[in-house]
């Protein structure tokens, strides 16, 4: 008898279990921080702040986006990377995504890349940037110097690899580009290509972090690299490149995220 009573419990706790870190994994917005030393960053950046934003989804955060903006404001970001997967594959409204960049914007500089959401919906997604082009500066295989005090650093940005171009000669072009740098692109399983074109830092996203992280075991899946994949979340380091995967702030295919709470990243660098 006592044993018939005990197993309903214990299935009512675990689904009681599950159904909170479901919750909190998808509306409790963290911020994870990262300091990045490099020696080879100009001595006019000592201190550059970084906010990125990746794999928004369409998620809401408050209301317009409220707890989100306040997210960042609170990091005095420098500028602001939003690293592609901003809108989804299911997007028919780009309004509320219009008017937080807007917001965003308001806060720092913004520099967009694409993900491979943005270009799955490439027609749609078009107006969308013309629209929003007017609030950030949106990166296609190209880059953008930062000036102070006579020294530069450059934000480059590279197209999701299911665009037609070819990824692996954009990562030529920008790697040959002189001074510190900044590589916003999307796919973090292109590492090694990162790591060989000695990029000094590349903020990427993608993985959401896997999504679904099981105790002791982390990320069980992710995009792209399938089944326990390698690049999934935090710091990589190899060489003079530093790659950081933010774990995002929405969902796909699944509106679930459990031990993963959605984050913004946000970078300090110094010398």
């Amino acid at each position: 008898m006592v044993r018939k009573r005990i197993i309903p419990a214990v299935l009512i706790a675990v689904f009681l279990f599950l159904f909170i870190d479901i919750e909190i994994s998808l509306h409790w917005l963290c911020t994870e921080e990262y300091e990045i030393k490099d020696a080879a960053l100009p001595a006019a950046f000592d201190g550059f702040k970084i906010a990125q934003v990746s794999d928004l989804h369409n998620a809401v955060f408050g209301k317009n986006n409220s707890r989100l903006i306040e997210k960042v404001s609170d990091a005095q970001p420098d500028i602001i990377a939003l690293t592609g997967d901003i809108v989804d594959e299911n997007t028919k409204d780009f309004d509320a995504v219009t008017a937080l960049i807007k917001e965003l914007s308001a806060i720092a500089p913004c520099y967009y890349v694409t993900g491979n959401h943005e270009a799955w919906i490439y027609k749609d997604y078009i107006p969308f940037e013309k629209s929003a082009s007017e609030f950030a500066l949106f990166l296609h295989n190209s880059s953008e110097k930062i000036e102070r005090d006579g020294e530069f650093i450059r934000i480059q940005g590279l197209d999701d690899p299911n665009y037609l171009y070819t990824f692996g000669d954009s990562v030529k072009k920008l790697s040959a580009e002189d001074g510190y740098k900044i590589l916003l692109s999307h796919r973090p399983e292109r590492f090694e290509d990162y790591v060989e074109g000695r990029f000094n830092l590349v903020l990427s996203g993608h993985t959401h972090g896997g999504q679904v992280r099981l105790p002791v075991i982390g990320a069980v899946v992710a995009p792209t690299q399938r089944f326990f994949p390698k690049y999934v979340s935090g710091l990589y380091s190899e060489g003079v490149t530093n790659m950081i995967v933010s774990d995002g702030l929405g969902t796909s295919v699944l509106p679930v995220r459990l031990n993963n709470p959605p984050e913004i990243v946000v970078i300090e660098l110094t010398r």
